[in-house]
């Protein structure tokens, strides 16, 4: 094998370079160079080091593994974003309630999707009644009746459910009680505290000054009804707001229409 010198492939050295170049025009050729030359920032530069060094199957790799995650990500965010979850059992489609706080109509369209014609709606309540049924009703279908799954709901999870036969094609309305937010309006029954469904529990003990004053605070319109030792003569049909005096007790406070509460007020303390 024949032998070939390095020198050889270099015949002319370093030194002889610098002998026929002067030591002023090598300083000055150098500064030029620094000064147009751009210098890279050390971390872009190994940045792209390592993105130009990646081999190409390991970048088709990664490639992939990304396409992958961010499928897999966006049906993760799909699936979240459903109000409804649905689950097969036997004859039945076991509906749970993923988002309470979802407008009714996404819970209707997602029923629509598998051609059930169901209403569901979530109401504010009294805490003790969180996650039960308030109302019900279906249709005589052949296929069977809904069943609802009291459980707990609050603001950010519930664990109520409605059993529906998978063939079920009549229509339906269940409401279910969540546990109503600060100072937000619900409709109470016979054993809920007085003027808790308008956020001023035990209002019983307020004149009609202080209750007028904190529910006009929240943008509350009042309507007065009148109570005088179990009738409401002479004022059957409401009384004036100009012929109530501040001074007067209040017997007990009841969700309106939208925004509105009612008061049960008279110049008496009830009982």
């Amino acid at each position: 094998m024949t032998k070939i010198s390095i020198s050889r492939l270099n015949p002319v050295t370093d030194h002889e370079i610098a002998a026929l170049v002067s030591t002023e025009a090598r300083n000055e050729l150098a500064e030029h160079i620094t000064e147009a030359a751009p210098q890279p920032a050390p971390r872009s530069w190994w940045r792209r080091r390592l993105i130009v060094g990646i081999p190409l199957v390991a970048a088709a790799a990664t490639a992939a593994a990304v396409v992958a995650f961010s499928s897999g990500w966006v049906g993760l965010q799909r699936a979240e974003a459903a109000a409804l979850s649905f689950q097969r059992e036997g004859d039945y489609l076991v509906v749970r309630v993923q988002d309470p706080n979802a407008d009714p109509e996404r819970y209707r369209e997602e029923f629509q999707q598998r051609g059930m014609d169901i209403d569901l709606k979530l109401a504010p309540t009294s805490p003790d009644k969180a996650g039960k049924v308030l109302f019900i009703e279906d249709g005589d279908d052949p296929a069977g009746r809904l069943e609802a799954v009291e459980g707990s709901c609050g603001e950010r999870a519930c664990s109520v459910a409605v059993k529906v036969p998978v063939s079920y094609r009549s229509h339906a309305s269940i409401v279910f009680g969540r546990a109503a937010e600060q100072g937000e309006m619900y409709d109470t029954g016979p054993d809920d505290e007085p003027g808790a469904g308008i956020g001023l529990p035990g209002i019983d003990q307020y004149t009609v000054a202080e209750a007028a004053a904190i529910l006009r605070a929240r943008d509350v319109s009042i309507e007065y009804r009148y109570r005088y030792r179990g009738s409401d003569r002479p004022y059957p049909h409401g009384v004036p707001a100009d012929k109530v005096d501040p001074n007067w007790y209040i017997h007990d406070g009841l969700r309106g229409s939208e925004d509105q509460a009612i008061l049960f007020v008279g110049p008496e303390p009830e009982g």
